[in-house]
């Protein structure tokens, strides 16, 4: 189906609808580091820093939406929202990342796909190692390194501006928070912010987003046993999803992924029902499997993934 056409059949929806989604999940992501900030430091940072790790990656998939331009009408809503709020919520360049994922959808599983965290093998054992380096902060080192030798020429260095003044902001919001709300002076209400900051915004996002984010990969593109579409070395698969594993994994229209390599043009709130239609001429489109089915079947895999050399 022709973009043009995609666009006539499924019209996008008003910009009030949109912000009002966008509001309330970034307050419902956010939430766990402010009431962290509200808290004196105790082992209830473990879950705030497990609401904020698991739902943090819904913004990521948010971010790709508005690398689409589809999370409001017209371009400047999403460049707004993903140059000044979103990327540089999670340390990133926007223009940046805009560039890469295009690539990744230009040449889907050959030499010059940038995307390498669907080639992660966790067979057996290899699952807890790959989480493990997670946790300890390799893999963040790693990603970093790669997205540094990945920069384009025409990316701008004014997204170093753009996270400094976001941050900033950030970081003055959490010791306000923990200084208004929970009635602290101002050196515990530092303390408090600086504790939140780090153990359950920043760690969260270098630990378990990350490590989230490239399990929701692995199910949507690493080869498996359950005959995918196949791209070069990657697969496409629409999943099965849950309230839960759609938040998690597949909001924002991850879980229907082969269908939006197939129509990118289409918003995410579209690709339900267009998945519906494909499959009505291609079984291939039909969701068979949920994120927790097709990840079990890669860890039970004997053969490792094809890979993806990093550049």
């Amino acid at each position: 189906m022709p973009d043009a056409a995609a666009r006539e059949t499924y019209p996008t929806r008003r910009n009030i609808v949109s912000l009002a989604i966008v509001t309330g999940h970034v307050i419902f992501v956010l939430a766990p580091i402010y009431l962290a900030a509200s808290f004196r430091p105790t082992p209830i940072l473990v879950l705030f820093w497990l609401w904020f790790g698991l739902s943090m990656h819904g913004l990521l998939n948010m971010m790709h939406e508005c690398a689409h331009y589809h999370a409001f009408r017209g371009r400047r809503g999403s460049d707004l929202l993903g140059r000044w709020v979103l990327a540089p919520l999670m340390f990133a360049d926007f223009d940046q990342y805009r560039l890469l994922h295009w690539a990744h959808h230009r040449d889907l599983g050959g030499h010059d796909d940038p995307k390498y965290s669907y080639s992660v093998d966790i067979r057996g054992y290899r699952l807890a190692r790959f989480l493990l380096t997670c946790l300890i902060g390799a893999e963040a080192v790693r990603k970093f390194f790669y997205q540094q030798r990945s920069v384009k020429k025409s990316s701008s260095p004014l997204w170093i501006l753009r996270v400094l003044v976001f941050q900033s902001v950030f970081v003055v919001s959490l010791v306000g928070t923990a200084y208004w709300w929970a009635g602290e002076d101002l050196r515990t209400a530092l303390v408090h912010g600086a504790t939140a900051y780090a153990c359950v915004y920043a760690y969260g996002l270098m630990s378990l987003a990350l490590f989230v984010a490239t399990l929701r990969s692995i199910a949507e593109h690493q080869a498996g046993p359950d005959d995918p579409i196949v791209a070069g070395r990657a697969a496409l698969r629409n999943l099965k999803c849950g309230a839960l594993a759609r938040l998690i994994f597949g909001c924002y229209g991850f879980a229907e992924h082969a269908t939006h390599h197939w129509q990118p043009a289409l918003p995410y709130y579209h690709l339900r029902a267009a998945t519906i239609d494909l499959a009505l001429n291609d079984a291939h489109f039909a969701p068979r499997l949920g994120y927790v089915s097709i990840l079990m079947a890669q860890v039970a895999l004997t053969q490792p993934p094809p890979r993806l050399a990093l550049r």
